[in-house]
């Protein structure tokens, strides 16, 4: 069974920065929340195929390492998705960036996936609240870096 949260929100910059952060996948133990570092596999540009390692700590406190997998990237409509899967769960990252009527960003983005591990966070919440904290953090991660 799949399980799925999807929220949105407005960041105080272009969407251009916004997709610059966002697409600096070697970024993400920075604000994509459980990851806690990232080993890059595939030498280049993010592009459709590009892998990564991500190191992800459990609410137990156990550390996995889920392959990723870049499935989407299309700069023109700024989207990318990427696949994750690891001991208990399997599932996609999706995030489109658009403008909004006052030329900030908004950020959508929805994490879907099967297994036992994503079907504890549906049923406890986490996955809407992990959801919720991955944006948080993209959005004050973009917003400092457009102070400067």
């Amino acid at each position: 069974m799949t399980h799925y949260a999807t929220e949105t929100i407005e960041i105080q910059a272009s969407p251009e920065e916004t997709w610059q952060v966002l697409t600096n996948l070697h970024r993400l133990p920075e604000w994509y929340v459980p990851a806690q570092r990232i080993e890059v596999l595939t030498e280049g540009a993010v592009r459709v195929g590009w892998q990564f390692n991500l190191m992800v700590k459990t609410l137990p406190g156990i550390v996995l390492k889920a392959l990723g997998t870049v499935k989407e990237f299309d700069p023109f409509s700024r989207v990318i998705t990427w696949h994750g899967q690891t001991l208990g769960i399997a599932g996609d990252s999706r995030w489109q960036v658009k403008a909004t009527p006052n030329g900030y960003a908004q950020i959508n983005h929805t994490f879907e996936g099967e297994g036992w591990l994503m079907f504890m966070s549906q049923k406890s919440g986490r996955n809407r609240l992990t959801v919720q904290k991955r944006l948080a953090n993209l959005k004050k991660l973009v917003e400092i870096r457009n102070e400067k």
